[in-house]
């Protein structure tokens, strides 16, 4: 995601960085990562993030489906692509996503760093580790969706205190980092909760037909200037959308970032059916091909590029599949 204009705002305040406070400097591994994995499930009591130096890329991936024992239903991440933009290097992409299993069926959330602000890929790891991480009982969140973030802050701000920077990189790094949000929390009854902030998008789909989009609603609301949120801002300040809804079995949810959600309205602002052809990108391979296609013919931004695919599913079929 870039903008035109670095945001300057005021400073704030307090879960300690695990994945991201060893070198954060280092740019020999890729923030992003289990994108080439392509289809995938999420296996149960697992953990996973959007970060390849998180993985054994000479593993199979397991393919087991997330489930519970208070559901008959299996919620599996049956698609997770990322692209970096076109002229830079995979560890240079500032999308980064995760997922595990916790009280909900499944809590997943996506978050597109702002290019411009120092220290995005951290600030958009962060964002999401703390979320799907958090000890905070799910119904404290959704009462008050910034609770998560004050302890953060507050803990962003020691960890930036104790990097060895220039003055010149200190004072950038001092006017924040900022990146967008968007999460999915499924339940065991199939009712589903999701918080955003920014132009990363949920699409809720069933048989092939958009019932809801979150948080924008169309194309023309996507432009360089997006909500986020920052390590400076008061949480107090932060305006985090929330929606609910109750899911079927066979419904997908598509977690995408601005430029995959851009394409999508536009698709269906045009009379044409987007979910055919996300259907087909099965590989990283056929989605860094189908990404590049788009570019080239100016359909998308040249932007980093992420697509997650969640799908309701039986349990008894899987197991029979399986």
């Amino acid at each position: 995601m870039t903008l035109n204009l670095l945001i300057r705002l005021p400073i704030a305040t307090d879960i300690v960085f695990r994945s991201f406070c060893n070198n954060s400097f280092s740019s020999s591994h890729s923030q992003y990562g289990a994108a080439n994995f392509g289809f995938k499930s999420i296996a149960a009591n697992t953990r996973k993030y959007g970060d390849r130096s998180l993985y054994d890329l000479s593993a199979k991936p397991n393919l087991q489906a997330l489930e519970t024992k208070k559901s008959p239903f299996v919620v599996e991440l049956i698609q997770s692509f990322s692209v970096q933009k076109a002229g830079n290097e995979i560890a240079e992409c500032e999308d980064i996503w995760g997922c595990v299993q916790r009280n909900p069926m499944m809590s997943i959330a996506l978050s597109d760093g702002a290019t411009e602000s120092s220290f995005t890929r951290e600030w958009a790891r962060a964002l999401v580790t703390a979320f799907t991480d958090r000890q905070l009982p799910w119904q404290e969140v959704y009462a008050c969706a910034t609770t998560w973030l004050i302890p953060l802050q507050a803990t962003w701000q020691q960890w930036l205190g104790q990097q060895d920077l220039s003055w010149f990189a200190k004072r950038k790094a001092g006017e924040g980092a900022f990146a967008t949000f968007v999460s999915l929390e499924v339940f065991a009854d199939l009712s589903w909760k999701s918080l955003a902030v920014g132009d990363s998008c949920l699409f809720v789909v069933r048989d092939r037909t958009l019932q809801k989009s979150f948080p924008l609603q169309t194309s023309h609301e996507f432009n360089n200037r997006p909500r986020l949120i920052g390590t400076n801002i008061k949480a107090a300040n932060i305006t985090i959308s929330q929606i609910h809804g109750v899911a079927k079995c066979g419904d997908h949810f598509y977690l995408a970032t601005d430029a995959i959600s851009c394409w999508i309205f536009k698709q269906i602002e045009a009379n044409q059916d987007p979910w055919v052809k996300l259907e087909q990108i099965r590989t990283q391979d056929l989605f860094a091909k189908w990404v590049t296609e788009l570019r080239d013919h100016h359909e998308i931004a040249n932007d980093d590029t992420t697509l997650l695919c969640l799908k309701i599913q039986d349990a008894k079929e899987v197991h029979c599949e399986s």
